[in-house]
């Protein structure tokens, strides 16, 4: 496997470990987990972590198409309103 495409695969599946944190954040609080704040806390940093390796692996490009996205995401809205 050339370098390059390890770098984007493991890229992307840290932008998927990434996803599953932001998604299970906020379920978290509402299941039988003890100690939910912590188990939360710990959830929110670590897809940070992941967010931030993601992006320094898969470069410039894919950061400025997540902008894009963004950008585009609020901007749709702005016109709805």
């Amino acid at each position: 496997m050339d370098k390059s495409n390890f770098k984007k695969t493991l890229g992307f599946i840290f932008f998927g470990i990434t996803l599953i944190c932001w998604v299970g954040a906020p379920i978290i609080p509402f299941t039988d987990i003890p100690n939910k704040a912590i188990v939360t806390t710990t959830v929110v940093i670590v897809g940070e972590v992941f967010f931030v390796s993601a992006i320094a692996l898969l470069g410039k490009e894919y950061w400025g198409k997540i902008k894009q996205w963004f950008k585009n995401l609020f901007i749709k809205n702005t016109k709805e309103n």
